[in-house]
């Protein structure tokens, strides 16, 4: 997912075309995510809607990743309204700090940016809920997202890409 965004907002190139490979591959491995367990299904859907209403889907290949995503859940996917609800309202609220910290106070030095820039609103609400139903591979698919996420775009800044 931060590669297809390195392509875009980050200028980042790689060959023509990386920019769409990207947004496919993204909405193809979240759509096997949602595809093999109903809960991270649920929690997937929660958190591309919240980068809809976030506007964080700005450019094509976020676009067809979201696209394959939500579309793949319609056909495979079981609703379940409290637990959509639930992360919906967790990635929206901490989500929605983080770009206004990142985007409106640009205070990149300070401890709340740091604390919300590592995204840790995606593990700790699914650690929470991994304890409390002993589902541990929903914990294990955000936790290594994040770390992904966040390692792809340490390395990135370390190659100039801000």
């Amino acid at each position: 997912m931060k590669i297809a965004d390195l392509l875009d907002e980050h200028h980042l190139k790689w060959f023509k075309g990386s920019d769409l490979l990207f947004g496919f591959l993204w909405g193809i491995f979240g759509s096997l995510l949602i595809i093999g367990n109903n809960t991270i299904a649920n929690i997937i859907l929660a958190m591309n809607i919240a980068f809809i209403i976030r506007k964080r889907i700005d450019y094509l290949n976020h676009a067809i990743a979201v696209s394959i995503i939500i579309i793949t859940f319609l056909f495979y996917g079981i609703f379940n309204i409290i637990l959509f609800l639930i992360f919906y309202s967790i990635f929206l609220l901490f989500g929605g700090l983080k770009d206004y910290v990142d985007d409106i106070l640009k205070k990149r030095k300070s401890f709340l940016f740091k604390i919300n820039e590592s995204m840790l609103y995606y593990p700790a609400p699914t650690l929470l809920y991994s304890l409390i139903y002993g589902d541990w591979i929903i914990f294990f698919v955000f936790l290594s997202y994040t770390l992904s996420y966040n390692l792809t775009k340490y390395y990135a800044m370390k190659q100039g890409y801000k």
